[in-house]
C-alpha cells in the first residue's frame, strides 16, 4: 500500500499532465506562429473546398464578375472551367467567349510583335492599361500573358511591361461596361465603385475615346453620390470628355466639308470652355469661309435677278460678321433695285 503522500503526488502529476496535453494546440500556436488552429482549418475548408467535385459544383455558380476575380488572382484553370460551363449553356455569351479566347489564343499572334515599354506607376493596373491601350479592360488577361505575368493583380511600381503598339481591340460596346469596370476594380460590385468609374473615364480620356468616356459618365450620373461626394471628380472629367468629343466631331466634320456640323460642334466646345484656343480658331476660320461662300452665292442670285434670295443670303453673312462691308454694300443695292422694280410693277398696275 502506497503512503498517502505518494498518492497525493501521483494525483498532482496526473492533473498537470492532463492540463499539459489539452493545451498542446495552444502551446504549438505560441511556439509556431504560422501554425493554423483547427478552427482556422475548418473555416478555410468551408471557403475553398479541397474536394475537386465540391469545388466544381461551387464554380458552376460563378458569374463573369467572379470569374474576373479568379483571373486577377491567377486561378486560370478554375476560370477556364467556369467559362467553359457558361459557354456550354450560352454559346453566345460575348464576355465569356472573349475571356476564354484570351486564355487559349497566342498573345504574340493576337497582339502583335511590336510593342513599347511602359514602366508601372502608382495606381496602375493591367485592367486600366488594357482599357487605355487595347480598348477593353477585360483584355487584361491576354495582356498579362503577353508579359508572362501569372497574377494580374500583382503589379509592382517600377515593373516594366510590354504594351503592344498596334493591337486590334474589339469595337466599343462589344464587352459590357460593368465587366470592364470589374476588371479595373475586381473588389467592387460592377458599376458602383467610384474608383473604378473614375479610372475607366480617365483611361478613356487618355486614349482619346471620348464617346466611351461619356458612356461611363452617364453611368456614374445615375449614382446617388453623383451630385454630392463624386461631383468633385466627376464634373471635371465629364467636362473634359464633352470637350474632347465635340472637338473631334468638329475636326471630322470640317475635313468632310460639313461646315454647318463643324460650326455646331466647335460651338459646343466653346460652351464648355470659352477660352479653348483651337476650337475658337476653327470656328473663326469656318465663319470666315461661311460668310464668303454666302456672299459669293448672293452675288450669283443678284445677277440672276433673284433679289429676295440674294438679300436673305447677305443677311446670313452679316449675322456672322456685322462689319462685312462688301455684303452690306451689295445688300443695299439689291434693296434699292427691289424697291424700283416694285414701283414699276405698281405703276404698271
Amino acid at each position: 500500500m502506497m503512503p498517502a503522500h505518494t498518492t497525493l503526488i501521483r494525483l498532482v502529476l496526473l492533473v498537470v499532465l492532463t492540463a499539459f496535453l489539452s493545451g498542446c494546440a495552444q502551446l504549438q500556436g505560441l511556439f509556431d506562429p504560422e501554425a493554423e488552429s483547427a478552427e482556422d482549418v475548418v473555416a478555410a475548408t468551408d471557403e475553398a473546398p479541397s474536394d475537386p467535385i465540391a469545388r466544381e459544383e461551387q464554380d458552376e455558380r460563378l458569374k463573369i464578375a467572379e470569374i474576373v476575380q479568379l483571373l486577377q488572382g491567377g486561378e486560370m484553370d478554375r476560370a477556364r472551367s467556369a467559362l467553359d460551363r457558361i459557354l456550354a449553356d450560352d454559346p453566345g455569351n460575348r464576355a465569356a467567349r472573349g475571356l476564354r479566347e484570351q486564355l487559349s489564343g497566342d498573345p504574340q499572334a493576337t497582339l502583335g510583335e511590336a510593342y513599347f515599354v511602359h514602366t508601372v506607376e502608382p495606381g496602375d493596373s493591367l485592367g486600366g492599361l488594357a482599357r487605355e491601350h487595347l480598348g477593353d479592360a477585360t483584355r487584361f488577361v491576354i495582356l498579362a500573358r503577353y508579359n508572362d505575368i501569372e497574377r494580374p493583380d500583382r503589379l509592382l511600381v517600377g515593373q516594366r511591361l510590354r504594351i503592344p503598339r498596334d493591337a486590334a481591340g474589339p469595337q466599343r460596346g462589344e464587352t459590357d461596361l460593368d465587366e470592364q469596370l470589374m476588371a479595373l476594380d475586381p473588389d467592387a460590385a460592377p458599376g458602383v465603385s467610384d474608383d473604378g468609374l473614375r479610372r475607366a473615364i480617365e483611361a478613356d480620356l487618355a486614349a482619346g475615346r471620348y464617346g466611351a468616356a461619356l458612356e461611363v459618365v452617364e453611368l456614374a450620373r445615375e449614382h446617388p453620390e453623383a451630385q454630392n461626394e463624386w461631383a468633385s471628380w466627376l464634373d471635371p472629367l465629364a467636362r473634359d470628355a464633352t470637350i474632347g468629343y465635340w472637338h473631334r466631331r468638329g475636326v471630322e466634320a470640317r475635313a468632310a466639308g460639313a461646315t454647318e456640323n463643324a460650326l455646331e460642334a466647335f460651338g459646343r466646345v466653346l460652351e464648355q470652355d470659352p477660352q479653348h484656343a483651337t476650337a475658337r480658331q476653327h470656328l473663326d476660320d469656318l465663319e470666315q469661309q461661311r460668310k464668303e461662300a454666302l456672299h459669293a452665292e448672293a452675288i450669283v442670285r443678284y445677277r440672276n435677278q433673284d433679289l429676295q434670295t440674294a438679300i436673305a443670303l447677305w443677311d446670313e453673312a452679316l449675322a456672322i460678321d456685322p462689319g462685312f462691308e462688301a455684303a452690306r454694300g451689295y445688300r443695299l443695292r439689291a434693296l434699292e433695285l427691289q424697291r424700283r422694280l416694285d414701283a414699276l410693277d405698281n405703276g404698271a398696275g
